[in-house]
C-alpha cells in the first residue's frame, strides 16, 4: 500500500460526505491507498452518512473526543503505507490534487512533510504555510490586534509566509494539518503526533521536529483544496479558540524552554489572546474568512 489517507471526523455534518466523495474524483490509484475515517465521539449523522454512501471505507473511532493527534496516531499506527495524507473532513480536495502530490514526494526524496494551495469556499487563497512561531511574530498572526490595525505590516507578511512566490513550489517551515502528506519514514525518525496538543499546532510542532532531523518541508501550488474552514464549530466558537491558545503554549513550552518568569508572561499574552478573540468574535472569520487573499 502506497497511500492512507486519514480523516478525523467530529460533527461534520455532510461535509465528511462531500470529503470522500472529493477523494473518489482522484483518479489512478485506488489500488495504492486505504481510506481511514476515525471519529471522535460524533453525536450528528456524519459518520452513518459516510458509512452508507462509502462501505469500502475503513472506520475507527471511541465514544469521546480524544483529540486530533491521538485519532491521527490510532490511525497511522494501524497502516503500513508509505505515505500518509491527513485531511480535514470539511476539506474537499480538487481532482489530481492526490496525484500530484504523491508524484512530487516520489520525487524530491527529502521530502518529508508536503502542504498544497488551500482556498476558502469563494475561491480567495488562504495562507496555510507559516513560519515556525515565536514570541514575537504570534502577535501578527492572520486574525491579530496587530494585523486589524496595520494589515500590511511586515511582520504578519513574513509569519504568514506572504512573501513567497506562490507561482513555484516552496521550502516553508510548516503546513497546517488540514491538507498534509506525510513520508512514513521521516515520522518513523522523529515520531507520531504529539498528544499534548489536543487541537491545533500538532503541525506545527510535527514540522519542527521534522525540520530538525534534516527533513524538508514543502508547499505545492498545483495541490489544490477547498476548506470549510471549520464548519463543525458554529455552535461553540470558545473551545476552538481555547485550544489555539493553548497549543501555542505548549509550542513554546516544549521548543523553546522558556524560564519561569516568561512561562508566566505567555500565560498572560496567552490569555489576553484568548479573550481578545472571543470577545470580538473573530473567531466566526477564522473559520470562514470568506474576504481575504494573501495576494491581496
Amino acid at each position: 500500500m502506497q497511500l492512507s489517507i486519514v480523516i478525523v471526523n467530529y460533527n461534520s455534518g455532510d461535509y465528511l460526505k462531500n470529503c470522500l466523495e472529493s477523494i473518489s474524483k482522484n483518479k489512478g490509484f485506488k489500488d495504492k491507498i486505504n481510506i481511514t475515517v476515525y471519529d471522535n465521539g460524533s453525536t450528528d449523522n456524519s459518520l452513518a452518512f459516510a458509512r452508507k454512501f462509502f462501505p469500502e471505507v475503513q472506520y475507527m473511532g471511541n465514544h469521546t473526543n480524544l483529540g486530533f493527534a491521538q485519532a491521527v496516531n490510532n490511525v497511522i499506527k494501524s497502516t503500513k503505507s508509505e505515505y500518509i495524507l491527513i485531511l480535514n473532513p470539511d476539506v474537499v480536495v480538487f481532482p489530481m490534487t492526490i496525484n500530484l502530490m504523491l508524484k512530487f514526494m516520489t520525487e524530491n526524496h527529502n521530502c518529508g512533510i508536503l502542504g498544497g494551495e488551500i482556498l476558502n469556499p469563494s475561491g480567495f487563497q488562504q495562507p496555510t504555510c507559516r513560519r515556525f512561531p515565536n514570541y514575537f511574530n504570534v502577535s501578527f498572526g492572520r486574525r491579530s490586534l496587530a494585523r486589524r490595525i496595520f494589515p500590511e505590516n511586515v511582520f504578519s507578511h513574513q509569519y504568514l509566509c506572504l512573501d513567497l512566490d506562490y507561482e513555484k513550489p516552496q521550502k516553508v517551515d510548516f503546513v497546517e494539518g488540514s491538507l498534509m502528506m506525510i513520508r512514513r519514514k521521516a515520522l518513523e525518525q522523529v515520531g507520531l503526533f504529539d498528544e499534548d496538543f489536543f487541537l491545533y499546532l500538532e503541525d506545527a510542532d510535527i514540522c519542527y521536529r521534522i525540520n530538525k532531523s534534516g527533513w524538508d518541508t514543502w508547499w505545492l501550488p498545483e495541490a489544490y483544496a477547498i476548506h470549510y474552514r471549520g464548519e463543525n464549530f458554529r455552535k461553540d466558537n470558545i473551545h476552538p479558540a481555547m485550544h489555539h491558545s493553548k497549543g501555542f503554549y505548549t509550542f513554546f513550552l516544549k521548543h523553546y524552554k522558556p524560564p519561569t518568569a516568561v512561562r508566566i508572561l505567555l500565560k498572560l499574552l496567552m490569555t489576553i489572546r484568548l479573550i481578545y478573540v472571543i470577545s470580538t468574535e473573530s473567531i466566526k472569520e477564522v473559520f470562514c474568512d470568506i474576504n481575504f487573499s494573501p495576494r491581496n
